[in-house]
């Protein structure tokens, strides 16, 4: 997809993974990709929202059949026992800031 791909690890801080795709408008009707979304129907997709949505990732998110779960910070998932099963993270800021990310890398 002509992107790149990375990670930048700190021992004892954790871990950060990066990457580019490039892309392009797909042709498919909305009906031929949720027929291909429908094995992940339900999923659970963390929005980490630092922007407030101002592009309505949580209203495409629930259209493909998904359920988002939002923070605006990322310390409000840092205690797992209050927070749902994850199955994808999807973050709109590069510059967000694990306040004790050695917390949260464990299990999300």
């Amino acid at each position: 997809m002509q992107g790149n791909m990375w990670v930048e690890s700190e021992v004892s801080k954790g871990s950060k993974f990066y990457f580019t795709i490039s892309s392009q408008l797909s042709q498919q009707t909305m009906e031929q990709t949720l027929a291909k979304m429908s094995p992940f129907a339900n999923r659970c997709i963390l929005f980490v929202d630092t922007l407030y949505d101002t592009t309505c990732v949580v209203g495409r998110i629930t259209e493909l059949g998904l359920r988002p779960y939002v923070v605006h910070e990322v310390a409000q998932v840092a205690d797992k026992s209050a927070c749902p099963h994850i199955d994808t993270i999807v973050v709109d800021s590069l510059n967000v800031v694990c306040p004790n990310s050695s917390d949260i890398n464990d299990d999300i």
